[in-house]
């Protein structure tokens, strides 16, 4: 039997192969992770929900039923629009990364869960919004981290919006929901949409 010399490490080659992994790694990560559409249902939700608090003004409960609704119905959208994205490029929804993704934005969503309660039960509703923008923020910050960056911006974006919301217009809560939650996820959404589609055609994924 004839023994094959070792062949001496090509840096170029494996610099290529490198290359080659790390653009699968994050085609894969963008393609399982947002989805243009639930920004843009996201946004629509929040929307509505400032016009429903600003023109029925409501009572303590009644307010956190009408934002709880839209939570509810943008996290479900969100999941559902996920899963058939998932299903269609063969992959899981439950994933070692949807995990480390939701572990990250635990401490934001949790801490803005736990404000909420606290403003709640002494009468500071009213105040709520941009420590709503910060907390959102934060985690979405921290998913940016396991994401594409588009994603790390739209965090740090709503970060700026809510310190400038909080302390140079804490009356005009609604106003700044309207224009994070709300406008800037649609056009979030749009910007991710068009990305995802012309990668799509690129890349020959049909998955947006």
């Amino acid at each position: 039997m004839l023994l094959r010399e070792p062949r001496e490490p090509n840096p170029a080659e494996a610099s290529e192969n490198l290359r080659i992994i790390r653009d699968l790694m994050e085609r894969s990560t963008r393609y399982s992770t947002f989805s243009g559409l639930s920004g843009i249902l996201a946004g629509t939700a929040a929307i509505i929900g400032t016009l429903l608090t600003y023109h029925l003004q409501p009572g303590a409960k009644a307010f956190l039923v009408i934002w709880s609704a839209v939570v509810a119905f943008a996290l479900l959208n969100d999941y559902l629009i996920t899963k058939r994205k998932a299903r269609g490029v063969g992959k899981h929804i439950v994933s070692r990364l949807g995990k480390q993704m939701v572990l990250a934005s635990m401490p934001g969503l949790g801490l803005g869960t736990l404000l909420t309660l606290f403003f709640w039960q002494h009468g500071l509703l009213a105040y709520i919004y941009p420590v709503w923008m910060l907390c959102y923020g934060i985690a979405v910050s921290a998913v940016g981290l396991f994401s594409q960056r588009e994603v790390t911006y739209l965090g740090r974006t709503f970060l700026l919006m809510g310190a400038v919301n909080l302390l140079f217009f804490p009356n005009y809560g609604l106003v700044g929901m309207a224009l994070s939650f709300g406008v800037l996820h649609i056009a979030y959404g749009i910007l991710i949409a068009q990305k995802n589609q012309k990668e799509a055609q690129q890349g020959g994924f049909g998955i947006r």
